[in-house]
């Protein structure tokens, strides 16, 4: 394509997001305030369009009616949020969340936290399924004042439907192609003396898209459980106490690499496999107390436990399979090993408790907030790469083992407070000071057959520690009611770490923080007659860029190794828009553009002293620069109050770049997943609380892919994790 037909086709699709748009921001719920959205995005009750920050707010009802199952489910839809593949491969456990092109390769720790009900969900869960929400808030641009740790980005806040005085259930059932079955229920209300229970459940399963010609059946199926139950205690309008637990569990079997993209068919030629799995739980306890008619304590407390464990057939392709067995080598080996083929198996156990305190108060034209807060995170990760004899293009049989483990604590104080000099003015000022620590500890050996018979050990033993103050303020004028400018400033913040896979005694060195500074004016409008519009333009400076890279080892093994450096100055530059329009009665069209022109400042990826490439002044990997996002919803009116309801949902999502890494690439080498779009349909008979919908996703059955990767044993063969295939489906649900 020309770069005048790109431009051509970036300035259409940005004129019809701003013409027909909206975002899943500009839906409706139930609440004190009428028609309008409560959200708290500042750790206080607010309306929605009074917010001076660029937030998304998706209702209940959004979930429902555009079947969004977990974080993932919002991408395009909320404006600037994408997940970045890792750079080693497309497992999960190796993606993170990206706001405006930030986090887009995080290294070790997110810049997008996951939130649930207040509290910090670690990276490793943060996929989780939504169960009885009663909205999801998506906060753009740094949130570590009132958030904390790793919202360099933005942040995204889980909020559950609290259980109270009512009885509430729901029940739903959705059917679909490719063996999708999806079975939820959630019951909650009264158990007597101010005493309230919840529980919701979730079963969801598939036969997968992508066959397996070698082995046979599907290579991408799953089957996932979900619980969380709720038990609340409100003695008075004084005080609140909610327990919280909730547990998951996912057997599945990623398609890590997926299929040939010469082929372009949903067909796998993995020669080894094994099932996947990764569960997670937690427990935490919310209290609420009103110390008196102008200040309130909130404490949050919780602990929660992830692991995963995912095999990978490294190659993804027929290979030769003959057996070999090395001798042991302790630690990391304690026992002779057995092997064929190439074989990648990353297990990962991860711990993380918190405790988070605060003060909030009004003093007139004043609004205030203070708090403490303190985490303790500990992450065990073992890394098995198995390479056997006559597997091209090694000249001997190989096993790397690592067993590695990260612990990581802080603590924070915060503080923000508001001031209204007159009604119609706001100036708010923040701040926090952070202090983490982190050690990293555990061993790695590389141990070589016949003819090589070599062996490589390397003991990880480091520890750093991190302080940092960061600091936002911002200005809002409502010149009418229902007209909010703003303008605001936030400062970014990750902190730095040890590598998790050095090659060598050099590879415990740590890297350092990464900071950002936020620009920001936008936009509130609500203008009548079901017409709402929100709109901001931003700026960002990133420094010390924290970069994860697959270099050669800097041991002189033959497998490249994972580093992460502070390697780059960065900007982005970026534009999004919010629109909601009734143009006629029954008819409502939503729509949300975002656009990121992200460029590296100061960047040269260096493999080796005479393999390096500048990529100053070009794009960020991993993120598109343009998604957009298009629905519209026609209800029919019928007899007795039913009505039928005609739905239609496009989606557009920009090309992204991706690293080349393989054992042969070169240090510029780089794939491009092209921009796809998407349709789906569908209609929904509805008569009170029931809903019966038949749907269809993908609707021109489009191949499109989202992961390109290389062999990375010897380069050549392109891979591509494909989206799923047109898959028709129906669902029904019933509340009471």
């Amino acid at each position: 394509m020309t770069g005048f037909k790109r431009l051509h086709m970036r300035a259409t699709l940005l004129a019809c997001a701003a013409i027909v748009a909206t975002p899943a921001a500009a839906q409706e719920v139930a609440s004190e305030s009428g028609d309008e959205i409560v959200v708290t995005a500042r750790k206080r009750a607010e309306t929605l369009q009074d917010v001076p920050l660029s937030v998304s707010a998706v209702t209940d009802d959004d979930l429902e009616r555009r079947n969004t199952q977990d974080v993932n489910g919002l991408f395009a839809e909320v404006p600037g949020l994408f997940s970045a593949p890792g750079s080693v491969n497309n497992s999960s456990d190796f993606a993170y969340l990206t706001m405006r092109g930030v986090g887009f390769n995080a290294g070790l720790e997110p810049a997008v936290g996951v939130f649930l009900d207040g509290m910090y969900v670690p990276q490793l869960g943060f996929d989780s399924a939504f169960l009885d929400l009663e909205r999801v808030e998506v906060l753009r641009g740094p949130q570590g004042t009132l958030f904390g740790r790793n919202t360099q980005g933005g942040a995204i806040s889980l909020i559950t439907r609290k259980p109270g005085a009512d009885l509430r259930g729901r029940i739903r059932f959705d059917v679909a192609e490719q063996g999708t079955f999806r079975g939820q229920a959630s019951l909650s209300g009264p158990l007597g003396g101010k005493l309230y229970a919840g529980v919701s459940a979730d079963f969801s399963r598939g036969d997968g898209y992508i066959r397996n010609v070698v082995l046979g059946g599907k290579q991408d199926w799953y089957e996932q459980y979900a619980v969380r139950g709720t038990l609340r205690w409100a003695p008075s309008d004084a005080l609140d106490v909610m327990l919280i637990g909730d547990l998951t569990n996912r057997d599945y079997n990623e398609a890590i690499r997926g299929v040939r993209l010469s082929t372009r068919r949903y067909e796998s030629v993995v020669d080894q496999d094994a099932p996947d799995h990764k569960g997670n739980h937690g427990i935490q306890l919310n209290v609420t107390a009103r110390l008196s008619d102008r200040i309130t304590l909130t404490s949050i407390s919780g602990y929660r436990y992830s692991e995963s464990d995912v095999f990978t057939d490294m190659d993804s392709r027929i290979s030769v399979q003959n057996e070999t067995t090395l001798p042991a080598l302790l630690p990391v080996a304690p026992t002779p090993q057995t092997f064929k083929g190439a074989t990648l198996d990353v297990g990962i156990q991860q711990r993380f408790i918190s405790q988070e305190v605060r003060l909030t108060g009004d003093m007139g034209a004043f609004n205030w907030l203070a708090g403490g807060y303190y985490f303790d995170q500990r992450q065990d990760q073992q890394r098995q790469r198995r390479v056997g004899p006559g597997t091209v293009p090694f000249p001997a049989a190989l096993y790397i083992y690592e067993d590695y483990r990260d612990d990581r604590n802080g603590y924070a104080a915060f503080g923000q407070v508001a001031f209204r000099p007159v009604d119609a003015i706001e100036i708010a000022m923040g701040g926090r000071w952070s202090h983490e620590e982190v050690a990293g500890t555990g061993d790695r050996g590389q141990r070589f057959g016949p003819p090589l018979n070599s062996v490589q050990t390397v003991v990880r033993n480091a520890r750093a520690e991190f302080d940092n103050f960061s600091w936002m303020g911002s200005l809002s004028y409502k010149a009418a009611p229902g007209l909010l400018f703003y303008a605001t400033y936030a400062e970014g913040w990750k902190a730095g770490g040890i590598n998790r896979f050095p090659g060598n005694a050099a590879g415990n060195l740590p890297f350092n923080d990464e900071s950002s500074e936020n620009y920001e004016i936008g936009v509130k409008s609500t203008l009548g007659r079901g017409v709402t519009f929100n709109a901001a333009l931003y700026h960002i400076e990133i420094r010390n860029q924290q970069l994860l890279n697959v270099v050669p080892d800097p041991g002189g093994g033959p497998t490249p190794v994972s580093v992460v450096d502070n390697a780059a100055n960065s900007h982005v530059d970026g534009f999004e828009a919010e629109l909601k329009l009734r143009p006629v009665p029954n008819l409502e069209v939503n729509g949300a553009v975002s656009y990121s022109r992200s460029r590296f400042d100061n960047f040269t990826r260096v493999f080796t002293a005479t393999d390096k490439t500048n990529l100053s002044g070009t794009p960020f990997e991993n993120v598109p620069e343009t998604t957009v996002s298009l629905a519209a919803t026609y209800g029919i009116p019928l007899a007795d109050g039913d009505r039928i309801e005609l739905s239609g949902e496009y989606r557009y999502v920009d090309a992204i770049i991706i690293q080349d890494n393989t054992r042969v690439s070169r240090s510029g080498d780089q794939l491009t997943a092209p921009g796809y779009d998407r349709i789906n349909l569908s209609a929904s008979w509805v008569s009170g609380d029931l809903r019966v919908t038949a749907y269809v996703n993908n609707l021109l059955d489009s191949f499109d892919y989202a992961f390109p990767s290389s062999d990375p044993l010897i380069g050549g063969d392109v891979f591509v994790a494909p989206l799923p295939p047109r898959q028709f489906g129906v669902r029904l649900s019933y509340s009471f």
